[in-house]
């Protein structure tokens, strides 16, 4: 907890201070991979009381110990959790633990050995795509919102099954057209994220700040009159009836309160899958994006870079 709380601030005038504060997402992970780390350390069987602290994770000795149980579990095959979990420690030994010259030229030594992963789309991203080479399965996800958005609009007794398909049509639509990070999509609030105008002629964005994604970028869309047209019913009509008052966050739950990002991972892909027959993630929605761009405009990398707010062309 000292260790996530020291990487969460940035004081440039303290002089152990980090220079740049991790995101939200990052700190999350890092959390995921030290419990990672322990769980493997244990599993070799190191009694927990004698992990005291993240310097028992980073000695040469038990740095190893949890690489080589991490890649017992895939059977020696490149794993990104597993190298990212090296990346971490080695980083965690550097920075946090301070350990000397030639413990972390260890570290980096072993950490070269970790099977790195390899670049490109996975199989599993490939597969995914290779569906909406068939374009009745893009247009059928494209008219999935307007055809869940008609049935909300025809129930005549409104209830939370009600606000889960407004607000599956809802994040179908936006990663549709906006292909943001599910994070992001989860914490949208009106008028801080949604800037929504009715004004003939005027545009309606949907902005992010550099400090709220993954790459320090501000992101800004163009909302499209359809989806505008969704969000306006959303808040004015539809969500007041069912949570009794307009929302200011756009995804939430019956009484109020915010949405978890599983459950509206769970909503996403679920109804894609049997309303649609697609199955994918909502991240995938940016590989789909990316796809759907290069299709139109072969080579055009950096109108994908731009869309998906990557800060260089390598990720793209």
């Amino acid at each position: 907890d000292k260790f996530l709380k020291w990487a969460s601030q940035s004081d440039p005038f303290a002089p152990d201070s980090r220079p740049r504060r991790l995101a939200p997402r990052t700190l999350r992970l890092r959390r995921d991979q030290i419990h990672a780390a322990v769980s493997a350390l244990i599993d070799t069987g190191m009694k927990p009381a004698a992990i005291r602290s993240l310097a028992d994770l980073v000695t040469p000795v038990d740095f190893k110990r949890i690489l080589r149980r991490r890649l017992e579990m895939v059977d020696g095959a490149q794993n990104s959790f597993n190298h990212s979990l090296a990346i971490a420690l080695t980083l965690i030994a550097r920075d946090w633990v301070k350990v000397d010259g030639p413990v972390l030229a260890e570290l980096k030594r072993l950490l070269s050995r970790v099977p790195v992963p390899l670049k490109g789309l996975t199989d599993k991203n490939k597969r995914f795509l290779r569906q909406f080479d068939d374009l009745n399965a893009l247009r059928r996800l494209v008219q999935l919102p307007e055809q869940l958005w008609a049935e909300v609009k025809r129930e005549r007794s409104p209830s939370y099954r009600t606000l889960a398909k407004a607000q599956a049509a809802l994040a179908i639509a936006i990663l549709t057209y906006m292909p943001i990070r599910l994070q992001n999509l989860l914490t949208l609030e009106f008028e801080r994220h949604l800037f929504i105008r009715t004004e003939r002629g005027a545009k309606s964005t949907l902005e992010l700040s550099n400090g709220e994604v993954k790459n320090d970028m501000d992101l800004a869309f163009e909302i499209p009159p359809q989806v505008v047209k969704m969000l306006v019913e959303y808040r004015e009509r539809i969500a007041p009836k069912l949570i009794g008052e307009r929302p200011a966050r756009l995804f939430v739950n019956v009484n109020g309160t915010p949405k978890v990002e599983k459950g509206l991972e769970v909503l996403i892909t679920n109804y894609a899958r049997r309303r649609a027959g697609i199955i994918l993630t909502p991240h995938q929605f940016r590989h789909l994006s990316a796809k759907v761009l290069l299709d139109a405009q072969p080579g055009g990398f950096e109108t994908v870079r731009q869309l998906l707010g990557h800060k260089n062309l390598q990720p793209t």
